[in-house]
């Protein structure tokens, strides 16, 4: 609760404010009860007035009432005010979070995790901050009080009056300890069910494609029931618990009814204050059940913080307070060295790309070329060695001027579910609808965006899915012309673009070139031939480097490539 409570700070006053109108509003909810038991008594005793006094006490009960649903209500929508205001704005610290965090710990995590995360987890502290604070301990404190006014009249009443509390309390201890036992196989199910519903939505097409319904269904079924079980299991678990609290904590008057009329026919108790504890009993058995409906939220509740605050705490990109990258930067990769866990994928690696000109990375599939890029735009930080942009280390600037400095166009392109000029304009947007088209032009996809109905107010889906990958391809690299930074990293960055559309590209990628450090990664050897150097890479290490005349002659693994890519570029099907 303090940390939960901690993280609303910024809303304190209205927090402190609800906290005490929803007081007044438990105290207003007590008083009818005190109204009641001076009728009664008065009635007994034989002073209690006739039909204006009934009117009148009618009356203020009725006004206690009212002033407690208004005061309630108004206390909520404070409280309410300051909950979801501290939910955007721990929204916001963990979005901004996770863009500080190593590339590997987020995509292995899954998106299902951080859904969790970002709109389960933080959601969950929306009890804490707009009820348990505020309501709780208002409907604790003022049975209390109650409690010590019964004991002030007659200790025996007073501990009779905590009959009802001994009970349940056993029973939520123990069904509080039960949940801390389920909670962390009950989320470790619900974190999976989110990976595989997110997965088997957006694999619809492939399962479909393959024919894969049938076994896909089956996995996405298995972790269903997988989440049920657990979910069964804790619920079942905790239904006798809860039962026994919810039929005993409210019954207020579970001793001191049968026993104080055992002790009023004995002449030890007078009728007056056997009533009076009655009907305080009687107005302190709501207040309590509304407090204890929130005690089963507190386990989820320690277990959501916990998770949150290592989330928080968990270790991201070394990043320092550089603001300014020069528009003629180079690169410099000096014996950089990096692994996955335990697993090495780059050892020893060095080059330097020069501005103005196009460093060119080939070599096997998973032999470390796009780890390289990626240590580049730092998705991670390197294990030995470093990376120098500008004769910096890129761990001394700020993560937006590496950002600013850095085009990256992946292999696996990303579109939002916007439109084509939104998804564009991204990376500028602050440009105008003439320089979106200029680059869209340089990009080889105005003429394709301008014969869609809607041209570049298009919709382009989910993940652009009304596109097709080389259209989606070339709008990413749209979005790097439009950028104008000096540095570009093309990741495969022609992998979808059909013969025609290459040659537009490669063109657009040469004109980049001009006072631009440019590093592309490519499989097509024929589209790098002219680049200023090449870079061989093999499992993590350097192989060779230089232009595309010295390694044909000097790198076997090169001239392989080579032959494979002129093989396949000069095969065709027969017909």
């Amino acid at each position: 609760m303090r940390k939960a409570i901690g993280y609303a700070a910024e809303y304190k006053k209205e927090l402190w404010l609800a906290l005490f109108l929803i007081l007044l509003s438990v105290i207003a909810g007590v008083m009818p009860y005190f109204v009641a038991n001076k009728m009664i008594v008065g009635y007994l005793e034989g002073t209690f007035g006739g039909t204006k006094s009934v009117i009148l006490a009618c009356s203020a009960i009725a006004a206690f009432l009212i002033l407690k649903s208004v005061l309630n209500a108004a206390g909520i929508t404070f409280s309410h005010r300051a909950a979801y205001g501290t939910l955007y704005e721990m929204r916001k610290k963990f979005s901004d979070k996770i863009a500080t965090m190593p590339l590997g710990d987020v995509t292995g995590n899954g998106s299902g995790f951080y859904k969790k995360k970002i709109i389960d987890d933080i959601g969950s502290l929306e009890v804490a901050i707009a009820h348990i604070f505020v309501e709780g301990i208002p409907n604790l404190l003022i049975p209390v009080i109650v409690l010590l006014i019964i004991f002030t009249n007659d200790w025996r009443m007073g501990l009779l009056s905590l009959g009802s509390l001994p009970v349940s309390f056993l029973a939520m201890r123990s069904m509080m300890a039960n949940g801390m036992k389920k909670m962390p196989g009950y989320y470790g199910a619900q974190s999976k069910l989110n990976n595989t519903i997110i997965d088997y939505i957006a694999g619809m097409d492939v399962v479909k494609i393959f024919g894969q319904t049938k076994a896909s269904y089956q996995k996405y079924a298995a972790d269903v029931e997988n989440y049920r079980e657990y979910a069964y299991d804790w619920t079942a678990s905790s239904w006798l618990p809860m039962s026994v609290i919810g039929v005993v904590l409210p019954c207020t008057v579970i001793l001191t009814l049968p026993v104080g009329l055992l002790l009023y026919a004995a002449g030890s108790l007078s009728l007056q204050t056997f009533i009076f504890t009655l009907l305080l009993n009687l107005s302190i058995g709501i207040p309590f059940h509304k407090a204890y409906m929130f005690v089963p939220t507190i386990p989820n509740l320690n277990y959501a913080v916990e998770s949150l605050e290592k989330s928080f705490e968990s270790p991201g990109v070394q990043t320092g307070d550089e603001q300014t990258i020069s528009d003629h930067a180079d690169v410099m990769f000096d014996r950089v060295s990096f692994s996955y866990g335990n697993e090495d994928v780059l050892r020893q690696i060095s080059f330097r790309a020069k501005p103005g000109t196009l460093t060119a990375l080939v070599g096997p599939s998973g032999g470390g070329k796009s780890t390289i890029a990626r240590l580049l735009v730092h998705f991670w930080d390197v294990r030995d060695g470093s990376i120098k942009v500008g004769g910096k280390d890129i761990r001394e600037y700020t993560a937006d001027a590496l950002a600013d400095a850095i085009s990256f166009v992946s292999q696996d392109n990303f579109l939002f579910d916007g439109t084509i000029l939104e998804n564009i304009r991204i990376s500028k947007p602050d440009s105008s609808e003439e320089d979106v088209y200029a680059a869209a032009k340089a990009a080889a996809c105005h003429d394709f965006i301008m014969a869609l109905p809607e041209g570049y107010d298009t919709q382009v889906g989910l993940d652009g899915g009304k596109l097709s990958g080389g259209e989606k391809q070339r709008i990413t690299i749209a979005r790097a012309i439009l950028k104008d930074s000096p540095i570009i990293v093309l990741d495969e960055a022609t992998a979808y673009i059909d013969t025609e559309n290459e040659d537009l590209i490669q063109s657009a990628i040469h004109h980049l070139l001009e006072g631009k450090t440019v590093i592309m990664i490519a499989h097509r050897l024929h589209s790098i031939m002219d680049a200023d150097q090449i870079i061989v890479v093999d499992k993590g290490e350097l192989i060779a480097q230089g232009i595309h005349e010295d390694l044909l002659a000097e790198c076997r693994l090169y001239q392989t490539l080579w032959k494979a890519d002129t093989e396949v570029k000069g095969w065709q099907m027969e017909v």
